[in-house]
Parts: structure tokens; C-alpha cells; sequence
């Protein structure tokens, strides 16, 4: 049988201990590593990668619509100490800023996030991050985060909160499985870097202070409302995040909010839609 040459990329590029698995299809590589997770808690990175997935979701239970020409994979992880003890809108930060760090470094353009969990290219979305954790019988935990990234995409393409649907930024075509295979292997080793550096208040520090760099609309005027409906749109400058993640913007009278992803939804001061 001839050389997948995609796996191949994987197997010379990742780190070693990276367990990979690919399919051409699946439900949902969430859900396939949180089922191994609670039967065994990882005991090192898992990496699983498809082409296709029909059951995929985002934050909050959205379905995850699937692009023709997608990079789609979960990373599974020991829940470590520190990671556990962190706040979860600063690991959601911290796996955000790996993703965009490592997809501008492999692409040679910027590529941003969309506070919290969104990579933001070209003016719109261009893929998505979902992290869960789930226990063993033994109360062992695992992290598993799954990642979305449209390597190409037809134009005019909307979400449906009404964003234009965008691509990574690229001058190769990233479906090549040689150049896909880099930028999956390049992602896994930022991602594993990321969580492993996720010690400390000085490390959570460096994360806040990196975020304005990666921050697609920092320093921009952006509104937000509650989820559950209650209360009136307000608006901010986002001044970018606190220690434990939240989104900081700067109201009228120079009130500062610290908002939290799981209670409010934000909308951009220019085209007044919802942000998902």
C-alpha cells in the first residue's frame, strides 16, 4: 500500500510520544477522545485527525459546519495539576494563542483569534477552538481540544451569526498533505508547549501581555449583551484580558468590564452581529 504522505509528515515532525490516529471520517473528534478518555485518562498526547467530521460542535453546543477543504483534529492530554488549577477562560487563551502563534509562524501571515476561541483571518472566521475535560473511573482527568481551520473555503461564505466564512492565509495550497502535515505538526508541538508552560502567575502574566499581539479587535470599539437576553447592548473598548481570561473593555465614562465567554456575547462596533 502506497505512503500516506500526510502521516508520513506527522510521524518525522511531531514530538515523540504523540500517539496519532487518522480517518477519513468521523463524528466528532471530540467526542471520539473524551469516549477513550473516560475508559483510560491519557497518560500522553493523543493526536486523532480527519478529514471529515458530521457531528462536530463549538462553544455552547453549536453544530461546527464543515468546510470542503478543512484541518480538523483533537489533541488529547493528562490533565495536569497547574492546567486543572488555572481558570478556564486562560486555558481557552492559552490554546488560543498557540494555535494563532503557530498558524502565522507555518503560513508567514498574521493570523489572529476572535475572543475567546475563534482564529480570525482575512476579516472573518477561519476555524475554531473547543476545549473539554472528562474523568476516568480511577478520577484521573483529561484534557481534549479540538480545533477546526478552513484551509479553503468558497467566497461570500457567511456563519451563521452573519461573519464572513474566510481561509488561513497562504501563497501554497495548504491542502497539499505534505504542507497540511506541517502545519498540523507545527500546532500539536505549540499546543503541548503551551499547556506544559502553564504553571505559574508569572506564566499566566506572559499570556495577558502576548494577547494584544493576537487580539483581532483590540483597541476597537465593540459591543456586548448578556446570553440570557437580559439587559440592554453595551458598549467598550477592548483594552484585552484579565488574569483569568476575561475579555476587558473600557465603557463611555472609562468604567472598565471584564467579561466572561460564558455569560456574555459580543458583536463588532462596525457591523452590529452577534459574535459566536
Amino acid at each position: 500500500m502506497p505512503e500516506n504522505p500526510f502521516l508520513c509528515v506527522l510521524e518525522r515532525e511531531l514530538p515523540p510520544g504523540v500517539e496519532t490516529e487518522w480517518r477519513p471520517e468521523t463524528g466528532s473528534t471530540n467526542d471520539d477522545l473524551k469516549a477513550r478518555a473516560r475508559r483510560e485518562a491519557f497518560r500522553g498526547p493523543v493526536l486523532l485527525t480527519v478529514d471529515r467530521q458530521s457531528a462536530g460542535r463549538g462553544t455552547r453546543g453549536r453544530s461546527w459546519r464543515t468546510i470542503a477543504q478543512p484541518l480538523i483534529f483533537s489533541l488529547g492530554l493528562p490533565l495536569t495539576a497547574p492546567v486543572a488549577a488555572a481558570r478556564p477562560g486562560i486555558v481557552c487563551i492559552a490554546a488560543a494563542l498557540a494555535v494563532a502563534d503557530a498558524a502565522s509562524d507555518a503560513l508567514g501571515a498574521k493570523v489572529l483569534v476572535k475572543w475567546p476561541n475563534d482564529v480570525w483571518a482575512a476579516g472573518g472566521k477561519a476555524g475554531g477552538i473547543l476545549l473539554e475535560t472528562v474523568g476516568d473511573a480511577e478520577g484521573r482527568r483529561s484534557l481534549v481540544v479540538g480545533v477546526g481551520l478552513n484551509l479553503s473555503v468558497e467566497p461570500g461564505g457567511r456563519t451563521t451569526a452573519g461573519w464572513p466564512v474566510t481561509a488561513l492565509p497562504s501563497r501554497i495550497p495548504l491542502w497539499d498533505p505534505e504542507t497540511k502535515g506541517e502545519l498540523l505538526a507545527l500546532i500539536v508541538k505549540r499546543l503541548i508547549d503551551a499547556f506544559g508552560a502553564l504553571r505559574s502567575d508569572e506564566d499566566i502574566a506572559r499570556l495577558t501581555e502576548r494577547w494584544p499581539l493576537y487580539d483581532a479587535f483590540f483597541g476597537r470599539t465593540i459591543h456586548w449583551r448578556r446570553i440570557d437576553g437580559t439587559g440592554t447592548t453595551e458598549a467598550g473598548v477592548d483594552r484585552g484580558i484579565d488574569a483569568e481570561g476575561r475579555l476587558v473593555l473600557q465603557g463611555r465614562r472609562g468604567e472598565l468590564h471584564a467579561l466572561s465567554g460564558e455569560l456574555v456575547s459580543l458583536a463588532s462596533g462596525d457591523a452590529q452581529e452577534e459574535w459566536t
